[in-house]
């Protein structure tokens, strides 16, 4: 049996490669088993372009510096019931991890998408011919995430003309990319595609992590 084909996008490798403290249990044990090969994982070049901007976005820039004021005049008035030694490892480990995941998550990103190799999928003329042909039901898509889904559709479209019966798609956001009843266009749009839309990071296979 062939390893599952999984495409994720951007709240994939947001969730992954944030700062450690804020990263999600099942998008890291998603990305161990992609580093293991037990999946075969896809990922669109905008995502990550997209999630450097997020993390960026999302590290703090003063995380810690009220509390060390508090701490001071507390101290300056005579009032501190506590152990500042102890407050400020913890406060200085806290802004730590800010400063290590500035000076990583650039790189880490890269070494992901160097491993994937030729399964980053890129914006070729066949996708953004496929984007402009792609027929959605009201079509209120941003344009990234159209491009982002034209691109999971046309691969997985390949895998599945070659065979592959195991397609997925991780994705956090339901309420624009999740196939429904509400949505027939796109719902026909995921099975000519064979693809299966999975809203958390487990995956619906034998081998995936129980949830």
């Amino acid at each position: 049996m062939t390893s599952p084909h999984v495409f994720v996008e951007t709240s994939f490798l947001f969730s992954a490669f944030r700062m450690p403290s804020k990263r999600h249990r099942e998008a890291l044990e998603l990305k161990a088993r992609s580093d293991r090969g037990e999946i075969t994982c896809y990922v669109s070049y905008l995502c990550f372009q997209e999630a450097r901007h997020l993390i960026s976005r999302s590290l703090p820039s003063n995380r810690c510096s009220d509390l060390l004021e508090f701490d001071r005049f507390a101290a300056a008035g005579g009032t501190i019931t506590w152990d500042s030694t102890e407050v400020k490892k913890l406060l200085d480990a806290a802004n730590g991890e800010v400063s290590r995941t500035k000076a990583v998550y650039q790189r880490e990103l890269a070494d992901f998408a160097h491993s994937l190799g030729e399964r980053v999928l890129h914006g070729t003329n066949e996708v953004f011919d496929f984007l402009e042909s792609l027929d959605l039901d009201d079509d209120n898509l941003k344009y990234n995430d159209k491009l982002i889904l034209s691109s999971v559709l046309l691969k997985a479209k390949e895998l599945h003309r070659l065979g592959e019966q195991r397609l997925y798609f991780v994705s956090l956001d339901k309420n624009d990319l999740a196939p429904t009843a509400q949505r027939p266009k796109m719902t026909r749009c995921y099975t000519e595609a064979n693809l299966t839309f999975v809203s958390r990071f487990v995956l619906p296979d034998p081998l995936a992590a129980p949830a």
